[in-house]
C-alpha cells in the first residue's frame, strides 16, 4: 500500500518507531485512522502529536483468512486496542500466547519488521502497565 498525502506523517512516523496520531487541537482529542478533517468540531485544528503508545485489550481474534501480504503469516493474532489517548486501533498482536490474552489487558506498540520493506504498527504486552 502506497502512502498518500494525508496518511504520510503517520508513516514517516511509522519508519521511526513512532506512533503519530492527528489531534484536534481545539477539541483536545485524538482521532485514528488519518482524516482530512476533524471528528470533533468545525475549527478543524489538526496536527500530527505522537502518542504513547500504549492502552488495553478490548478484544482479539486468531486471523485464518489474511491480508494482502501476510498469506504466508497466518494464523495470527489480531486485536482492538483502545489507546490511552482515546482512539482504537486494528492491529497484529505478537509475544503473545493466544491463551495469555485478556480483555483489559495493558499493551504497548510494537515495532517489528516482518520484511525488509514493511515495519508494521503491532502491538504486545506492556509489563510495566496493569490490567484494567
Amino acid at each position: 500500500m502506497k502512502p498518500s498525502s494525508l496518511t504520510q506523517p503517520f508513516w514517516d512516523g511509522a519508519a521511526q518507531k513512532r506512533l503519530l496520531l492527528q489531534y484536534d487541537a481545539a477539541a483536545k482529542r485524538w482521532q485514528f485512522y488519518p482524516r482530512p478533517v476533524s471528528l470533533f468540531g468545525i475549527a478543524n485544528r489538526l496536527e500530527w502529536k505522537e502518542s504513547a503508545g500504549r492502552g488495553a485489550l478490548i478484544a482479539h481474534t486468531v486471523c485464518h483468512s489474511p491480508a494482502k501480504g501476510f498469506e504466508a503469516e497466518v494464523p495470527y493474532v489480531v486485536g482492538i486496542v483502545r489507546l490511552d489517548e482515546g482512539v482504537r486501533i486494528f492491529a497484529r498482536l505478537v509475544n503473545v500466547k493466544l491463551e495469555e490474552l485478556k480483555t483489559g489487558m495493558r499493551m504497548r506498540a510494537a515495532w517489528t519488521e516482518t520484511k525488509p520493506e514493511r515495519l508494521p504498527l503491532q502491538f504486545e504486552p506492556d509489563q510495566q502497565g496493569q490490567q484494567l
